[in-house]
């Protein structure tokens, strides 16, 4: 009996055009993927009914079927914030590519999936874990992804880390190969090629942050003759920012008498640069519009810097990468 042992998993996407949760052309990498699990969950219900003649279930029947999943991995490139808020514009030339990164509404139309149920931009996830003996690998395909919240967070020391989670149609198991995919040789992006800005001037004492975009989505299950999802619907879109600093004269008072206290919106800037790469060739700008300071902590603490926490919440939010890679989208 062989095992299967992590060394030999592997973990990409194949982008959805046309259909959704059809997938289009060869498998793509996220990036350096740390995780992912995926959730099946068939819905048993149990019936017990007159003539049992036994206090047990009598039946047991799958009533629906759903998929879920998170993704955890160190960004090499923004497509999975494309995938969070749905809308993409690829241009320029070598060197650098630029893609302008835009939140999708109900009324817009997805650029690369069609259809009467106006589909939100999906993808296909193919996680494969490998085996010794031929023809047993495991290996999953997961159609229909739609992201449900992403996050992008940096902690002093690390890597840059994304957390995507997703809604699924349905899942295709196989025994065969996985699909062959080529990796991405870029660094990740690290803590130190991130700055912070709060209307132009940066929190150089910055300790931890991240962001979320939760596209809030409902799965229907229609009575139309299936037990898998129908394509899901995003509901209203939320942002949020959470940062933790060390308390200094330059942030701290300004944000609490105006901004928390006083109720002021701003606005804030994250871009991340990779100066190994050279200038402009391989950056990303999120532009956070319209924020409203909502919580802050402010501890007085027995010893050490005093450290603040912030809850922030912008109105909108806009991105803008920079790399070599020519598209994001799927043409």
């Amino acid at each position: 009996m062989a095992r299967y042992i992590s060394d030999s998993n592997q973990v990409g996407f194949f982008y959805e055009s046309g259909t959704y949760a059809s997938t289009s052309g060869t498998i793509q990498s996220f990036g350096l993927i740390q995780e992912h699990s995926v959730t099946s969950s068939m819905n048993t219900s149990p019936i017990r009914f007159v003539g049992n003649a036994s206090r047990d279930v009598g039946q047991q029947v799958n009533v629906m079927e759903d998929y879920e999943g998170t993704l955890t991995y160190y960004p090499q490139d923004w497509k999975g914030v494309m995938f969070a808020l749905g809308s993409i514009v690829d241009a320029g030339t070598p060197s650098p590519f630029t893609h302008n990164i835009k939140a999708l509404n109900s009324t817009d139309g997805n650029q690369f999936t069609s259809g009467t149920l106006n589909p939100f931009i999906s993808f296909s996830i193919e996680d494969g874990q490998q085996s010794s003996t031929a023809d047993k690998d495991f290996v999953r395909t997961v159609n229909g992804c739609m992201v449900n919240s992403f996050t992008i967070s940096a902690t002093q020391g690390e890597p840059v880390s994304c957390e995507l989670s997703y809604l699924a149609q349905n899942v295709v198991q196989t025994s065969g190969t996985p699909s062959s995919l080529t990796l991405a040789t870029t660094r990740p992006f690290l803590f130190d090629d991130l700055v912070v800005s709060k209307d132009g001037t940066a929190m150089n004492t910055l300790k931890e942050f991240s962001f979320t975009i939760n596209n809030n989505l409902d799965a229907p299950h229609y009575i139309n003759g299936s037990k898998v999802v129908s394509v899901p619907i995003p509901a209203n879109r939320d942002y949020e920012l959470s940062t933790t600093i060390d308390a200094n004269e330059t942030d701290t008072i300004p944000l609490y008498e105006e901004n928390l206290k006083g109720g002021s919106e701003f606005n804030m800037t994250a871009v991340l640069t990779d100066v190994s790469a050279g200038t402009g060739s391989r950056n990303v700008t999120f532009t956070f519009s319209g924020c409203k300071l909502t919580v802050m902590e402010n501890p007085t603490t027995l010893e050490g810097v005093n450290e603040q926490s912030m809850t922030i919440v912008p109105k909108t939010t806009t991105v803008l990468a920079n790399d070599t890679i020519q598209k994001y989208g799927a043409y």
